[in-house]
């Protein structure tokens, strides 16, 4: 009861403030916004702390984390924001999605990436984020002029940081990084180790496993250059968050399913080089013209006809500084990226590809130098005895 007096009384108090201060034409939206936040604070947290810059803390806890972040430096949060009314917005924690009767199966619920220090990340966020380490918590209030992005920077930003009103941010600050390069290379080490009994990398912060030719190609089932292959695809982050796929059932199962997408075989042409099968523009893991991203190229020319395989890589093979999201779905800037991949001769467009009719065309006709023939999957489980921490950012909520 009392809880519900508070509210009613803030929300007048606030339109209060509002009314008087549209009788003012000379009030600008700022001086009204305080006016509503001022109000909100004295009837709901008489005791909270109010910076010089606006930023209202509710709740604070610094975090067991060592390393304090600063400029130059990226950072994965998780967060929830909500209105003075006590009306969840936004989150990043699927559990309380599910609770709240907004959960959607193609959204990401991981945690968020950010860059301080750059202009890419509201002034407000990069004010509470610098208050706390790994690990730490912070509920407070980011008044709608400190939502506003640097001056200084000139590139993309995300829009749904900006807002007009008050808004009530609670995050928890996962890993502070100050090294992108190594932070991907450990964790995908790391994620080898979990999942593939140490599989050892095959370049710089790129992985392959061929589980139908283990030992690799031999030169005879080498694909010829500008040969067209059939693909099918999974593409996840390394979190399990499945962003794209061409296999219908696989999207229905992961609750992305479109009845605006065609669900049929990636046609690809395949190159001498990968790099130059490869595009760093598209804005899902497959482009409708057949170019993919240089991790999924790469994957390609360490393959042949019917063969299974799994890449996972680092965001320079994927999307790099691009990000795909929008209304939470897609794959996040930066993101390391795995695809699980089958490969089919153009005449077989059905999943999984089938022997009978990859193997009845000719050598000429598929590309391939000698006839491939499907093995069992052979997954390795020999591990190297070394155990790691997984990253905040494989946790999802």
């Amino acid at each position: 009861m009392i809880n519900r007096f508070k509210t009613v009384l803030m929300l007048a108090l606030g339109l209060l403030a509002f009314c008087s201060c549209a009788k003012d034409e000379d009030e600008s939206s700022r001086s009204i916004q305080e006016k509503i936040l001022n109000s909100y604070i004295k009837v709901n947290y008489p005791n909270a702390t109010k910076l010089p810059s606006g930023l209202t803390i509710l709740e604070e806890k610094e975090g067991p984390g060592t390393t304090a972040l600063k400029d130059d430096m990226v950072c994965y949060v998780h967060y929830n924001t909500y209105s003075l009314a006590g009306t969840c917005q936004s989150t990043t924690d699927s559990a309380l999605a599910r609770h709240l009767g907004t959960y959607d199966a193609s959204v990401y619920y991981g945690p968020t990436f950010f860059i301080i220090g750059t202009g890419q990340t509201a002034k407000g966020l990069e004010e509470m984020f610098k208050r706390i380490k790994k690990g730490g918590y912070i509920r407070a209030i980011v008044p709608p002029w400190l939502t506003s992005y640097s001056t200084s920077y000139s590139g993309s930003t995300s829009s749904t940081q900006e807002s007009s009103v008050n808004v009530i941010y609670e995050v928890t600050m996962g890993d502070i990084i100050s090294d992108l390069e190594k932070f991907q290379k450990d964790s995908l080490e790391s994620y080898s180790n979990k999942y593939f009994g140490g599989l050892d990398s095959t370049a710089y912060g790129y992985y392959f496993k061929n589980y139908t030719h283990p030992k690799g190609l031999a030169d005879a089932d080498t694909i010829a250059a500008s040969t067209n292959v059939n693909v099918w695809y999974i593409g996840r982050l390394l979190d399990g968050y499945v962003f794209d796929t061409n296999i219908e059932d696989t999207a229905k199962k992961y609750g992305i399913y479109s009845t605006n997408n065609t669900y049929t075989a990636l046609s690809v042409e395949i190159q001498a080089k990968y790099k130059d099968m490869s595009t760093s523009t598209s804005s899902s893991s497959s482009s409708s013209d057949g170019s993919v991203v240089s991790g999924f190229a790469r994957a390609l020319k360490s393959m042949t006809i019917l063969d299974h395989a799994t890449a996972f890589f680092s965001s320079s093979y994927g999307y790099g500084s691009t990000s795909s999201v929008s209304s939470g779905k897609g794959v996040p800037e930066y993101s390391m990226l795995r695809f699980d991949i089958w490969m089919a001769n153009t005449d077989d467009d059905t999943y999984p590809p089938t022997v009978a009719k990859s193997t009845s065309s000719s050598s000429s006709a598929s590309g391939v130098s000698s006839k491939s023939s499907a093995l069992s999957a052979q997954r390795s489980t020999a591990g190297k005895g070394k155990t790691y921490q997984i990253p905040f950012f494989l946790k999802r909520r």
